[in-house]
């Protein structure tokens, strides 16, 4: 179990918070999915996991805490929805109506990295081993990560 870093950012486990709702002390990474049950971040593990193995490439955004990661020959990624109107009672609240489809885009957000693993990612970038799509490199660099001289 663990506890969403954007849930924390969000203020969503304070006990007067609007967006809180029995258990949300206990987020998970869904079995259908891979992702947040808060935040419907990937799994930072996986995506390290496919950093590291070459099969996404990442397209950055205008937020410094948000990537999109597109699948290069690796799985799937899913995405697991509601196809109900029911109100909200958590990802994993069984009264839902629940679908997962195959998707080929999937979104990271980097609060999720542990220290070891925002090391390794700056590592993987210096070392160019990561993979943009067309555009190159992040034009909004990630908050933990500055731009070296250029030499």
């Amino acid at each position: 179990m663990l506890r969403c870093p954007r849930r924390i950012e969000d203020g969503a486990h304070r006990d007067d918070s609007p967006f809180k709702f029995a258990g949300s002390d206990k987020d998970t990474y869904g079995a259908s999915d891979d992702s947040c049950s808060y935040c419907g971040s990937l799994n930072p593990d996986t995506f390290m996991a496919r950093l590291e193995a070459g099969t996404v490439k990442l397209c950055g955004t205008d937020k410094s805490y948000k990537v999109y990661v597109e699948n290069d020959s690796g799985a799937d990624f899913k995405q697991t929805y509601r196809t109900d109107d029911k109100p909200y009672q958590g990802h994993d609240n069984p009264t839902h109506d629940w679908v997962t489809r195959p998707m080929q885009q999937h979104k990271f957000y980097f609060q999720h990295l542990s220290v070891e693993q925002r090391k390794r990612f700056i590592e993987l970038w210096n070392e160019k081993k990561i993979k943009f799509v067309e555009h190159g490199e992040f034009y909004v660099m990630p908050f933990f990560a500055t731009r070296g001289k250029s030499a």
